[in-house]
């Protein structure tokens, strides 16, 4: 893998869940003054391709996706995702 950029890929960042083994939440928390999540968010970015947030929407310019059933985990949530950039024509 070489890093570029893959066209015709996309991204998806989960940023829900209880944080039960954090404590805290996950994708509001500050690494060097800036949300976790929008760390994550605008290195997916880099690598090219759409990236869809499935969570809250702690990512204000991310599209989001909803998992059902909500709540669901992580399984539900990435089904989501990708079912999301399936339909714009995206692979995951």
């Amino acid at each position: 893998m070489t890093g570029a950029p893959t066209a015709g890929r996309g991204a998806v960042l989960l940023t829900g869940g209880t944080s039960r083994r954090m404590g805290v939440d996950k994708a509001t928390l500050f690494v060097g003054g800036v949300p976790l999540a929008w760390r994550v968010a605008r290195a997916l970015a880099a690598v090219g391709g759409p990236v869809v947030e499935v969570g809250p929407g702690a990512v204000p310019w991310l599209p989001v996706a909803r998992e059902e059933p909500p709540g669901g985990g992580p399984l539900a949530g990435l089904v989501a995702g990708w079912s999301w950039l399936a339909a714009i024509g995206v692979e995951g």
